[in-house]
Parts: structure tokens; C-alpha cells; sequence
């Protein structure tokens, strides 16, 4: 089954997106932003750049989404752009760093937390994070329907979690109130922004679906405008309550809320928060299992990939891509900690979404009359690309001054994936028509 009906409503679709955001990153990262920077007006800015960010990339990903409005979202838009051997690069890349990182970035998170719920080791962490994505993956399987509904369920569940715990930061007062002296360096602004951006992460993950989406023209620059402004409001009132509640005593927390709670309600409150955030990031891990499998799959059925990644159960899963973003997921998770994901997750992002954003630029030049009806069209698109673009390289670049060896690898690998077109490109057969708008 390769052709996809459109089963996706509004409400799913912005939920797609709020549900791949809200999980480990704003459970897990306030601590380390609060540590790098030491500043309450830096803490809240770079969460509020953080915001724009999102905001530029989502306005840049409806105009490409409304263009191309089919399964796979950015390596649709660099076909069109590039050709074929950018989108393969683009696939294959996105599903080892971004599907497969992306997850066990969330699953290591996962772990730890369900390792303070058992009262287990840390070291067990990987472990119980690698079941997550088995459990996980086996309920993906079972259809789109069982899936969508899953992650709407628990992104509402993630919701009131964040509700809770903003309300309960703020029921406390912090026992320290002067914040450490930090010299606020390239290296630390990137150390406190990398943690804000994986927060953020996954907004626009809908466009992978847009040809699952009813009336993808109208609903997709929607439900992506919302997913960011609600995140980043959200994001904002959680770390402004953090910063009221616990102070400084903020910097370095692992799970800023398993403090929170701990202080209003005892020994219980850690025990109570972890049990929350297994069920958010649980939440988190299968909506972005759920949108960025739709890659694997786009890349199979215009010939480059392998065949079996391209079909579809009755119940539109797609069983083998599904399968080989939970085995890469597994290898990062059990050979990984969370850290040293993350970095290698970024570098990877910023060469292959500064493609993406640069996509948008080569339609721009080739654009001849008005705009046709039903496309979106982001206003001053090229300098939100362009901007988008810089910021990716800059990140890159620190990142790899940080972790070299990490960084050689996860570049020698996307190497790797390029060479690999030739020989597998004898394979590829004509890609799906692409309805131009």
C-alpha cells in the first residue's frame, strides 16, 4: 500500500507537533540552561529565542509544506529543489540522525527518569530506555489510527503535567537567591542554546504527514503557527516559574520538576514526577516515532531505499521503516548518553535542515507570476531561509570545536550516506508526482 489517505484533522495535526516537542527537553534541560548561563534574563531570552527560531522555521516549513503537500516533508523539498542524490543524502541521513537520534534522545531520557521511579541505578538507564522504544514501535505498528490517537491522548496528559508543575514551582521559594558569576562565552551560550533548541524540537515534524493531512493547504501553516506559539508561551511560563520557585538552586538540576515536587510534597513528590514523565516522555517518543518514519518511507517508494520501507499496512503503518528507526534508536541509546546524543542529533540537523531552508530560496528564484490560491507564502521567506541557514552553521560549528570526536564521526557518516547513492541509485525508479502549488 503505498497511497495514503487522508485521516489527519486539524486538531491531530497541531498535536502532532506540540506532542513531539513537549517531552524530555523541557523535563529534562532547564537545569543545564540555568547552569550555563547563571542569569535569570538570560535564561528566559534565550528560551524566547529559542521561540523565534521556532516561529522562522515553522513559517519557512508551511511554504514548503503548501508547495509539496506529500509524505516525507523536507526530503520531498529537496527532490524538488536538488534532484535526487540531495534527497537521498537528505533521507537516509535524516533517518540514522534525526528519526533514529531524535528518539533515543528521548528514550535516554526516558530511562533515566524510569530509573528514579524504580529507585534502580543510573546505569540501568539505557536498558529501560531501549524498552521504551520496543514498547513504543510495537504499538506504532499496530496503525496509524492506534498511533494518532496514542499521541493525542498523551499529549494532552503532557500538557497537564506542564500545568501542574508551573503551578507547583510556584508555590515555593528558593533557598538561595544569588546566582553564581558566569562569563558568558560562544562555547556557553551554545551549551545553554542547543538544550533550548531540542525543546523545541519536532514543531514542524507534521509536515512529514502532509499527505495523511485533510485540506493540507489551510491546516498545516495552522496547526504549525499554533504548535510554536503555544510552546513557546508554555515554555516561557514553565522557566519563569522555575526561576521564581527554586532560584538558582535551578542550575544543574537534572529534573528541575522532581525538585519542584519534592519540596511541596515530600519524598512522595519525586516518585510522583517520575511516574509523570515515564507517561510525557512515552508520549514524546511515539509521536516523533510516528512522523519521522513518513522519511523512510518517501525515500523507498521513489526507488531509494529499500523496497520494503515503502509499504504500508492495511492499517497505514509503515512495519519495516518503523523497525529499522527503532534498531538505529536502540544502537544510540545503549552506546550513548544523553549529552552526547544531543550534540551528534544537532550536527546532523544543521547540515541537513540548512538544506532544507535553502530549498525554499531555489523556489523562490524559479517562482514565475503570483502566488497560486491555496499556497502559503512566508512573509520575507528569503531572510527567515537565510537567517535559519547562518544559525545552523554557526551551531555546527561550535559543535564540533566542543566534540571533535563525536563530530568527525556523525560527518564521516553522513559522508558515508552520500557515497552510498551510486551504488544503490541503479535501484531508483521514478519518484512519485509531486502536486506543484
Amino acid at each position: 500500500m503505498t497511497e495514503l489517505r487522508r485521516a489527519l484533522g486539524p486538531v491531530t495535526t497541531t498535536l502532532i507537533g506540540l506532542g513531539i516537542a513537549i517531552g524530555s527537553g523541557i523535563f529534562r534541560t532547564p537545569g543545564t540552561v540555568a547552569e550555563a548561563l547563571s542569569s535569570p534574563v538570560l535564561i528566559l531570552g534565550t528560551w524566547f529565542l529559542g521561540g523565534l527560531f521556532v516561529v522562522a522555521s515553522s513559517l519557512v516549513s508551511a511554504e514548503l509544506a503548501t508547495r509539496f503537500p506529500q509524505a516525507g516533508g523536507e526530503y520531498v523539498y529537496l527532490r524538488e529543489a536538488y534532484g535526487p542524490f540531495s534527497a537521498f543524502f537528505f533521507g537516509w541521513g535524516y533517518t540514522i540522525f534525526i528519526a533514529g537520534g531524535g528518539a533515543a534522545t528521548i528514550a535516554a531520557a526516558t530511562g533515566e527518569a524510569a530509573a528514579e521511579l524504580g529507585g534502580w541505578p543510573q546505569t540501568w538507564a539505557p536498558y529501560l530506555g531501549a524498552a521504551a522504544i520496543v514498547v513504543i514501535t510495537m504499538l506504532n505498528l499496530l496503525g496509524l489510527t492506534v498511533g494518532a490517537g496514542l499521541q493525542n491522548l498523551l499529549t494532552v496528559v503532557k500538557l497537564g503535567v506542564v500545568a501542574l508543575v508551573t503551578v507547583a514551582a510556584l508555590w515555593i521559594r528558593p533557598g538561595v537567591t544569588e546566582w553564581p558569576e558566569v562569563a558568558l562565552t560562544p562555547g556557553a551560550w551554545v551549551a545553554a542554546f542547543l538544550p533550548v533548541l531540542w525543546a523545541y524540537e519536532g514543531s514542524t515534524d507534521a509536515v512529514k504527514m502532509a499527505e495523511e493531512v485533510k485540506d493540507p493547504e489551510r491546516a498545516l501553516p495552522r496547526a504549525l503557527l499554533a504548535s510554536a506559539t503555544v510552546l513557546t508561551v508554555v515554555y516561557l511560563l514553565v522557566n519563569a516559574a522555575y526561576l521564581i520557585g527554586l532560584g538558582p538552586e535551578l542550575a544543574g538540576t537534572r529534573f528541575a520538576a522532581n525538585l519542584v515536587l519534592g519540596r511541596l510534597w515530600g519524598p512522595i513528590g519525586p516518585r510522583i514526577f517520575a511516574a509523570l514523565a515515564v507517561l510525557v516522555f512515552l508520549g514524546a517518543l511515539s509521536s516523533s516515532i510516528l512522523a519521522t518514519v513518513r522519511v523512510a518511507f518517501a525515500l523507498a517508494r521513489d526507488g531509494l531505499g529499500f523496497a520494503v520501507l515503502g509499504r504500508m499496512s492495511a492499517g497505514q503503518a509503515p512495519i519495516a521503516s518503523f523497525l529499522l528507526t527503532a534498531v538505529i534508536a536502540l544502537a544510540f541509546t545503549l552506546f550513548r548518553g544523553f549529552g552526547q546524543i544531543l550534540g551528534i542529533y544537532f550536527l546532523a540537523a544543521a547540515v541537513l535542515f540548512g538544506l532544507s531552508y535553502g530549498s525554499l530560496l531555489v523556489f523562490r528564484a524559479r517562482d514565475r507570476g503570483p502566488t497560486p490560491a491555496g499556497q502559503f507564502r512566508a512573509p520575507a521567506g528569503r531572510w527567515l531561509a537565510v537567517g535559519l541557514i547562518v544559525l545552523q552553521l554557526f551551531l555546527a560549528g561550535m559543535i564540533l570545536k566542543d566534540s571533535p570526536k563525536d563530530g568527525v564521526g556523525t560527518l564521516a557518516l553522513l559522508g558515508i550516506c552520500a557515497l552510498l547513492y551510486w551504488p544503490l541509485s541503479r535501484r531508483r525508479s521514478r519518484p512519485a508526482a509531486s502536486p506543484r502549488r
